[in-house]
């Protein structure tokens, strides 16, 4: 018998329950946070309720402005009766905010190095490079890395490279001029010396879009691309949810919506919920009364839904993954 055969089961539950429990750990950890925010928001809107009603109280002929108090009063009701949920969209944004800074890190170094490559490659090429009107078009690929360039400071020196090669090039001897706005040199250049082969401004953009797709280093996902899912997300912060498509490359024709569930009237009309191929929710607390009076709902239209007990971007993924190829089996397998 083969032996590996025998401990590779038992090493993937270790390794489950060894990923359960460290996912354990940090659920607590956030709950401990978000109980700290709650104390710190609870006070405050208690006073406000407190002062709004005893303000009510003596307001006896503006009923406009009654109507507003008794309105707002409502609101902070609502605030109290979903407070948890508050609170960790909160914590939601706070998380976020680090993982964009560790990430902002890990994206300008990427960015720095694609920019000296850059600056190395022109460098070099120029040197082989002969013919005035060849060295003239290296100005397409200056302009479209310009931002970059003046980023880490290399703009000066780019330009100064192309414009001393093609001094060196030049056959009349007229030396060319740059002045202080290195943008408008470029631009002389590609429009009055590379007229034929000038990159056009979508020719720009694209090529822009191709280059960051490529810095940013998107993460594939596993999601069926031959087929469009609809996605609704219930929970955490629209910020969060905003973040997948800069960390994440997603297929286009999946749709994914936010609804802030804080809201008191957000997630009741459930036109919103008509087109979905699932409903997620994110966040510690899935048996909240709010998100269970929604569950009981969903249960009622048959529209599938699934809880993801993090707050966390991974988790949410791999979530999504998980179910939407669970419902595309499904179909094939339906079909057939």
């Amino acid at each position: 018998m083969n032996i590996k055969s025998i401990f590779e089961p038992i090493d993937r539950l270790i390794n489950q329950a060894k990923g359960y429990i460290a996912e354990q750990d940090a659920r607590r950890q956030y709950i401990h946070r978000v109980d700290e925010k709650i104390e710190i928001i609870r006070p405050e809107v208690e006073n406000r309720i407190a002062e709004l009603t005893a303000l009510g109280d003596q307001v006896e002929s503006d009923e406009k402005l009654k109507a507003q108090i008794e309105g707002t009063l409502s609101q902070l009701e609502n605030y109290l009766e979903n407070i948890e949920l508050i609170a960790e969209k909160e914590l939601s944004l706070d998380l976020l905010t680090q993982e964009q800074a560790s990430d902002h890190a890990g994206r300008k170094e990427q960015r720095k190095k694609y920019t000296e490559h850059q600056l190395n490659r022109i460098r070099e090429q120029l040197k082989n490079t002969t013919n005035f009107f060849e060295a003239a078009d290296f100005a397409n690929e200056i302009w479209a890395d310009f931002d970059l360039f003046e980023e880490f400071l290399s703009d000066d020196s780019v330009v100064q490279l192309l414009v001393d090669r093609m001094n060196e090039t030049n056959t009349k001897n007229t030396e060319t001029r740059m002045g202080k706005d290195l943008r408008k040199t470029l631009e002389h250049i590609r429009m009055n010396l590379v007229k034929s082969t000038s990159w056009t401004e979508q020719e720009i953009v694209d090529y822009k879009i191709e280059r960051d797709l490529k810095l940013k280093q998107l993460i594939p996902v596993k999601i069926p691309s031959d087929r469009g899912f609809h996605v609704t997300i219930l929970g955490g912060a629209k910020e969060m949810v905003d973040e997948l498509e800069n960390s994440y490359s997603l297929p286009g024709k999946l749709i994914l919506k936010w609804l802030d569930i804080t809201q008191e009237n957000e997630a009741k009309g459930f036109h919103h919920f008509a087109k979905c191929d699932l409903v997620i929710f994110q966040s510690l607390y899935p048996s909240h009364a709010k998100i269970q009076s929604i569950k009981t709902s969903l249960d009622e239209r048959s529209i599938h839904f699934v809880n993801v007990v993090s707050l966390g971007t991974n988790k949410l993924v791999g979530i999504l993954e998980d179910e939407l190829i669970r419902i595309s089996f499904q179909e094939q397998f339906a079909e057939k």
